[in-house]
């Protein structure tokens, strides 16, 4: 198997600085929000008839991953794909209905 190097043509020292910068300027790929009302179920997919996966408490933290539309709750048919467990690997969709983001829940597409 053959090997490919790559040279960076910046000064030493340099790269660090950037990727750096680039982490500070990048938009986060996820936002912390708060589950506001009851309980709230996780799912499969978008949709209440997909399957069920748990619930989260009120009052739990979230991170948003992305959004989707998906069945009507309510009046909002969003849907949030969140991590909820204290690692945030464990993931499922929720009712856009129930998490309240202060303004700031992502926009791009699942």
């Amino acid at each position: 198997m053959a090997t490919t190097t790559v040279k960076s043509s910046l000064p030493a020292g340099l790269l660090p600085v950037v990727i750096a910068f680039l982490l500070m300027t990048t938009p986060a790929l996820y936002v912390t929000c708060y589950i506001v009302t009851a309980d709230v179920n996780v799912r499969t997919c978008a949709s209440v008839s997909c399957d069920y996966i748990t619930t989260i408490p009120s009052g739990t933290d979230v991170f948003i991953y992305c959004i989707a539309n998906g069945d009507d709750i309510n009046g909002d048919s969003q849907w949030d794909y969140v991590g909820y467990s204290s690692d945030n690997t464990a993931v499922g969709y929720v009712s856009d209905f129930y998490v309240d983001c202060g303004g700031l829940c992502p926009g791009q597409s699942c």
